[in-house]
């Protein structure tokens, strides 16, 4: 289920972005930082990616300069983090994804989204082979920053990029992109494409509507902004 607030305030798509973070796993894909205790959503996980293609000795560094990272993160202290992961020299191309990731999180935090586009593209244009969902996660990432940055032709790309190559994603968070894509084919005044993403929305909103607690208000919210989008159209 995604909350309402969630998909309707203006900053959209991070804690869908970061939901789909925290699944890199073992099979590298998104997963939070765990350590022994449970961790906090959105944080990428170290523990069986540093253990490929590494000595013991560098995994266990990797593992603790990330669990470090989003430590200083959650303190508050996203300066701390960034220059605790510019020292940290990854052995593998997982490690170096995570990092990135986990970098491109710290310039979030302290609203520095081209930084943030930076080490999110150097994600997806990482050579060797990495999980789908990295790349994937990645280019959520890259869509939301460029959002942020009013690139919304850049936005929409990296977004539609995800929609091909993200595997099994939950429906709350392709609720959460197709909202997104809408909200800025809206700022490029094209409604006809925004219309088609808000659509998509609705219909996966409905079926939660129908098959879980989802709020009802989700669904009347969409198909509100539906029928704007339509009377914007029709103005032009």
């Amino acid at each position: 289920m995604v909350e309402f607030a969630v998909l309707a305030n203006t900053t959209g798509v991070r804690p869908a972005l970061w939901a789909c973070v925290a699944l890199l796993t073992v099979a590298v894909a998104c997963a939070p930082l765990s350590l022994g205790a449970e961790p906090a959503a959105g944080e990428p996980n170290a523990r069986e990616a540093s253990q490929s293609a590494e000595t013991p000795a560098a995994a266990v560094l990797g593992r603790e300069v990330i669990e470090q990272a989003n430590a200083l993160r959650r303190d508050g202290d996203a300066e701390g983090a960034i220059a605790l992961l510019r020292d940290y020299a990854p052995q593998n191309a997982t490690m170096q994804a995570i990092k990135r990731m986990t970098l491109a999180q710290a310039y979030d935090d302290m609203e520095d989204w081209e930084s943030a586009v930076t080490e999110f593209v150097g994600v997806m244009e990482a050579p060797g082979e990495l999980s789908p969902n990295v790349v994937a996660a990645a280019s959520l990432g890259a869509g939301n920053s460029s959002m942020k940055l009013g690139r919304y032709d850049a936005a929409v790309s990296h977004w539609e990029t995800w929609k091909i190559i993200a595997v099994e994603p939950q429906a709350g968070t392709q609720m959460a992109v197709n909202l997104q894509i809408s909200r800025a084919y809206k700022e490029l005044g094209q409604y006809a494409p925004a219309i088609e993403n808000l659509e998509a929305a609705l219909r996966i909103a409905e079926e939660e509507a129908r098959t879980s607690d989802q709020d009802p208000k989700l669904v009347m919210y969409l198909r509100g902004q539906i029928d704007e989008l339509g009377r914007l159209a029709a103005e032009e």
